[in-house]
């Protein structure tokens, strides 16, 4: 037992989730029957996005925004945050931070959707199209395995660390490197059935394995919250730090969806398909892929660059008269596939998708 699963506290034991999301970041905290006890939200900076595929976020954001969710949240609960006994991270598939030895960025977070090393993932997936098969899994141009290979041709030496969003802020929590789960691991090129890193993949774009972080499963302990970290948030000290999943699939399980045969959608800045089944599900077009469920069953899913990005012009005060407008009107006289960039994932691939429309609207 940890630390934190020992200490007493007058209040009902409580967890609590991060998300950083492409636009914000959010905290819920819940007791042990899922009711909300606390929750609080903080806006990150709109992503670097060019028309040659450049996707960036200032990863140095992450943890202020992190910190003051956290704070607010801790400050609403009964117990001031004594409470509490665990947190996880959950953050957006693929995102990557190149970092230094210290695990300070040397740059920019290179996002889930940037597309500027299509070229090196394309090599990837021929280099390894043995082991991307076994795994019914696609090496697509927003892979962060090609990102990664990219960073250490922009740093060299200086590169240290390819890190993603929940090692950054677990770094923050705990005061020391984390390992990352396999689940956010995937398309940095983690084999989650042989538990292992792609090494003949990166043995071809001669990088070293020692850049990439320690895998362990969803829900293993990474730490607990240091001194630092504790006066920072309001979070407990030795409270104990899990290894999250991406925001996928920790949508996937926050609905339910936990067992073979369930799936459901979850409707974020784009739109995830995620299910459960007890087999590995192969899709030799990419656009299907599985990651791997912390019990050791498979999670089939796709993500979708449309969802509700497209809403983003739209003042937050409208939508509920929309909303009610729409469900008075009925069926839509048109439809439209609401891409804000050319490319897509799911439910077809193709680096070159732009959005549409059919019809016109009445």
């Amino acid at each position: 037992m940890s630390s934190a699963s020992r200490r007493t506290t007058p209040h009902p034991p409580a967890v609590i989730g991060i998300d950083v999301a492409t636009a914000s970041v959010r905290t819920v905290c819940v007791d042990g029957r899922g009711n909300v006890l606390a929750e609080a939200r903080g806006e990150l900076p709109p992503p670097v996005r060019t028309a040659a595929g450049t996707s960036e976020q200032d990863a140095r954001t992450w943890w202020p925004a992190v910190r003051s969710a956290l704070r607010r949240t801790t400050a609403a609960l009964p117990g001031g945050g004594r409470e509490v006994i665990a947190v996880a991270v959950s953050a957006t598939s693929g995102t990557i931070v190149p970092a230094g030895s210290d695990g300070v960025p040397l740059g920019p977070a290179l996002m889930y959707d940037d597309r500027r090393a299509a070229d090196v993932n394309a090599e990837a997936q021929r280099v390894g199209s043995a082991r991307w098969d076994a795994l019914g899994l696609s090496v697509g141009p927003t892979a962060a395995l090609g990102r990664a290979v990219l960073c250490l041709r922009t740093y060299g030496s200086g590169l240290r660390r390819i890190l993603h969003t929940p090692e950054i802020v677990g770094r923050e929590l705990t005061g020391h490197p984390v390992a990352t789960d396999w689940s956010h691991a995937l398309k940095s090129g983690y084999d989650a059935r042989a538990a292992e890193w792609a090494h003949e993949v990166f043995a071809a774009f001669d990088f070293p394995l020692e850049l990439l972080p320690t895998v362990r499963a969803p829900a293993t302990e990474a730490g607990v919250v240091g001194p630092d970290a504790a006066e920072a948030t309001g979070l407990p000290e030795g409270c104990s730090v899990r290894l999250g999943m991406t925001d996928g699939c920790a949508g996937q399980i926050a609905t339910g969806a936990v067992e073979p045969g369930r799936f459901v959608g979850v409707l974020g800045t784009t739109y995830v398909l995620k299910g459960v089944s007890a087999e590995l599900v192969r899709d030799a077009t990419g656009a299907f892929y599985s990651h791997r469920h912390p019990d050791g069953w498979w999670l089939p899913g796709g993500a979708s660059n449309t969802g509700g990005e497209c809403l983003a012009d739209v003042a937050p005060a409208r939508l509920p008269a929309l909303d009610a407008a729409a469900a008075a009107r009925g069926p839509a006289s048109y439809v439209r596939y609401p891409l804000r960039r050319d490319g897509e994932r799911f439910p077809f691939v193709a680096g070159a998708a732009r959005g549409f429309e059919l019809g016109r609207p009445r």
